[in-house]
């Protein structure tokens, strides 16, 4: 998906008003990856370019859009310090990037060395070691528009 097409499904679901969406500059996308030592995936940078900062009714309740870069690249610090405590034997790889964290509990990661559009792992607090949901980042965003455009027809998240 790029830019347009995030926009207009958000748009088009009911999920936001353009006025609801905001993305990240490049400015700010290149500050993320000079502080992360790597380049991160097309689909994502499509996905924070387009609504990196807003995107409506989407996520809510969980940290996958952010004011600035640095509430960003602090999931990474907050991914690590919860496997610890979980006492896990698994650590992220070095090039794992957290996207996105859900009440303290589960965090969502792609690893930049396997794509463009890259899959998509999700750790679960006391499920054990971090396992693949989606096939791709773009999966993996489509769906999340779906579900919370149903959840928006069946009147569980309110207008």
């Amino acid at each position: 998906m790029d830019k347009i097409e995030i926009v207009n499904s958000l748009i088009q679901s009911g999920i936001a008003k353009p006025n609801e969406i905001e993305g990240f500059t490049e400015l700010e996308v290149e500050q993320c990856e000079q502080a992360i030592g790597f380049h991160l995936p097309h689909q994502y940078r499509e996905f924070l370019l387009s609504v990196g900062h807003k995107a409506g009714l989407l996520f809510q309740g969980t940290d996958v859009l952010f004011q600035n870069v640095e509430g960003l690249l602090e999931l990474r610090k907050a991914a690590d310090d919860l496997l610890n405590e979980n006492e896990e034997d698994f650590n992220l790889p070095s090039d794992a990037f957290v996207y996105s964290m859900h009440q303290g509990y589960e965090f969502n990661y792609f690893i930049v060395s396997e794509g463009n559009n890259p899959p998509v792992y999700q750790y679960v607090e006391g499920d054990g070691p971090p396992v693949l949901v989606w096939d791709s980042f773009s999966t993996f965003l489509k769906k999340s528009i779906n579900s919370c455009a149903q959840s928006i027809k069946e009147g569980i998240i309110p207008l």
